[in-house]
């Protein structure tokens, strides 16, 4: 073998080795928004449970992982999709109507795929349980801000 193959053939590895590596880093980086919303999600509804209700909540979200993955994906492309929108020189009131009802029904659709977890999880625990999970949950969507219900039995 000469020495002028000989480069070629390293020449030719690294560019298949350094292809690969960006092939990978290129992937993580698309699938990292899912994956650290993911994890955003399980951490917030986990965040004020004892352990023994974090892990039938981590496996029910394991379980569904990839309808949730699935609906976060299509509901921040339809995010994306109002973005073009917006941005046209001449958006109709039509096109922005219809973005916004994608962007709900997108939204909607992870709402009742996460509302799936919780239904298998939240039988398991006891009552005063899940009426803290609850008002924790409604904290949460509000603010910080009570708005009324049952209070926990403590």
């Amino acid at each position: 073998m000469t020495s002028r193959n000989g480069i070629l053939i390293a020449l030719l590895a690294s560019v298949i080795i350094n292809g690969a590596l960006i092939g990978l880093i290129v992937g993580h980086r698309m699938e990292g928004e899912e994956r650290r919303a993911m994890h955003g999600m399980t951490r917030q509804l986990l965040r004020d449970e004892p352990s023994e209700f974090a892990e039938p909540m981590r496996l029910a979200m394991e379980a569904h992982r990839s309808e949730m993955r699935s609906a976060f994906r299509e509901m921040r492309n339809a995010r994306r999709d109002m973005f073009k929108v917006l941005k046209m020189p001449e958006a109709s009131t039509a096109d922005i109507s219809q973005s916004l009802t994608r962007i709900r029904e997108t939204e909607m659709n992870l709402k009742s795929v996460s509302h799936q977890v919780l239904a298998e999880v939240l039988p398991s625990m006891p009552v005063e349980q899940r009426l803290h999970f609850a008002k924790a949950d409604m904290m949460r969507r509000h603010g910080g801000k009570d708005h009324g219900g049952e209070r926990p039995v403590h």
